[in-house]
């Protein structure tokens, strides 16, 4: 699996590739950083805990980027796992 980031989260930003989703990711206290998940990851179980942490800070109705509200280091960790997993 693959996944790629990037510091920039402002404007200008890039259109993802075909079978990729554009991501930001970043707590409260910290700078949001940009990710291009693979569709793939969005089935399993782990990142859908994710995807329960973002509906619950900010709802279901997000405009714009997908924002998962975690440390980039974390989410980094959950994408490492998930491709460990689809790997055996």
């Amino acid at each position: 699996m693959m996944c790629s980031s990037s510091n920039s989260a402002g404007g200008g930003e890039l259109r993802a590739p075909k079978g990729y989703v554009p991501v930001l990711v970043g707590s409260r206290n910290s700078e949001l950083e940009r990710f291009l998940v693979p569709v793939k990851a969005f089935k399993h179980p782990y990142f859908a805990g994710l995807l329960e942490m973002a509906s619950q800070e900010f709802g279901y109705k997000q405009k714009g980027v997908l924002r998962i509200p975690c440390d980039a280091q974390q989410f980094r960790r959950v994408l490492e796992v998930i491709a460990e997993i689809r790997m055996q």
